[in-house]
C-alpha cells in the first residue's frame, strides 16, 4: 500500500484547511516509529508494477507561515522528509485566494522567500504550485505555461534549485494542465482522495488529506485492510458530491476552493 499524505495549514482553528500542531505532532511520532516507510516524494512518484510494501510521502499545500514553525521542527527532530508546494507569486503575503462563502478558512500568513530559501537548505524539498493559486481548468495557453512552468523557474531563481514536483491549486486539472506539468515537471500531484495504485499516471497522483485523519488514530490503520476499504467509500463519497455540485452548475460558478475543502466540510462529522 502506497500513499501521499496532503497537510495545508498547522494550526488550532478546526478550519478545512487546517490540522492541529497536536494532532501533527501524534502523525509524526507514528510516522516515525517504522510502522510504515516514509520515502521523498519522487522515489513514491516511480514508477513501479508492484507496491513494493507499505510507503507514504508527506506534502503541504501552499507554503504557510506556520510551516516553519510548527511542522519543521517536528519533521526534522523525526527525521521525515516532505515536500512544501509554494505558491511562488504569492509568497510573503496570504492565502487570499480562499475566500470561500460558508467556509471558516482563516487568512492566513504565507512563507517569505528568504525563510523557504533557508528551509530548502536544511533538507526541505520545494514543489510548485503554480504563480497565483489560479484553477488551471480551461486557461489560455499562454496563461497556463506562465502558471506552471513559470512557478518552476520562480523557485529555481529565489532558491538555485529546481523543484521536480507540481501540485494542481485547487486540484483543477484537464488535459492541457496535465500536458503543461508534464512538460515542466518529473510529477505532479492531484486532490483526488485514493492510494497510489500500479501504474498510476506520475502527473496525475491522487493523496489522502490528513484533515480526515486529525482526530482520531485512523493513520495508526495504513496498510490494513480496513484503511483501503475507508479511503475507497471516502472517495467514492467526494466523487458522488463533485459530480452533484457540477450538476448543479455550483462548482464552475466560483472555483475558490479544492475540491478536498467542500468535502472536509460536508464530511466534517464522519
Amino acid at each position: 500500500m502506497r500513499g501521499i499524505l496532503t497537510y495545508h495549514s498547522i494550526d488550532p482553528s478546526g478550519s478545512p484547511i487546517s490540522v492541529a500542531p497536536e494532532a501533527f505532532a501524534a502523525h509524526a511520532r507514528f510516522l516515525a516509529s517504522g510502522g510504515v516507510r516514509v520515502v521523498p516524494l519522487a522515489e513514491l512518484a516511480q514508477p513501479r508494477e508492484d507496491e513494493g510494501g507499505d510507503a507514504l510521502a508527506i506534502t503541504f499545500d501552499d507554503g504557510f507561515a506556520n510551516f516553519a514553525s510548527h511542522a519543521w521542527p517536528v519533521l526534522r527532530e523525526h527525521g521525515l522528509p516532505a515536500t512544501l508546494f509554494v505558491v511562488t507569486d504569492r509568497a510573503g503575503g496570504t492565502n487570499a485566494w480562499d475566500g470561500a462563502p460558508g467556509l471558516a478558512i482563516p487568512e492566513l500568513p504565507l512563507l517569505s522567500w528568504p525563510d523557504l530559501a533557508r528551509l530548502a537548505g536544511e533538507g526541505l524539498d520545494l514543489g510548485a504550485h503554480g504563480r497565483t493559486h489560479a484553477s488551471l481548468r480551461g486557461l489560455p495557453r499562454e496563461r497556463l505555461e506562465a502558471e506552471v512552468a513559470g512557478s518552476r523557474d520562480r523557485i529555481r531563481e529565489e532558491t538555485g534549485r529546481t523543484p521536480a514536483a507540481f501540485a494542481y491549486p485547487f486540484g483543477d486539472v484537464d488535459d492541457a494542465a496535465a500536458a503543461a506539468a508534464k512538460a515542466a515537471f518529473a510529477c505532479a500531484v492531484t486532490t483526488r482522495l485514493a492510494l497510489l495504485a500500479p501504474g498510476e499516471d506520475r502527473h496525475l497522483l491522487p493523496r489522502i488529506d490528513a484533515y480526515y485523519l486529525r482526530e482520531n488514530d485512523r493513520l495508526q490503520d495504513f496498510g490494513s485492510a480496513g484503511f483501503r476499504r475507508w479511503l475507497g467509500v471516502r472517495g467514492a463519497a467526494r466523487r458522488v458530491g463533485s459530480l452533484m455540485r457540477r450538476t448543479l452548475g455550483k462548482a464552475d460558478a466560483a472555483p475558490t476552493m479544492e475540491p478536498r475543502d467542500a468535502d472536509a466540510e460536508d464530511d466534517r462529522g464522519a
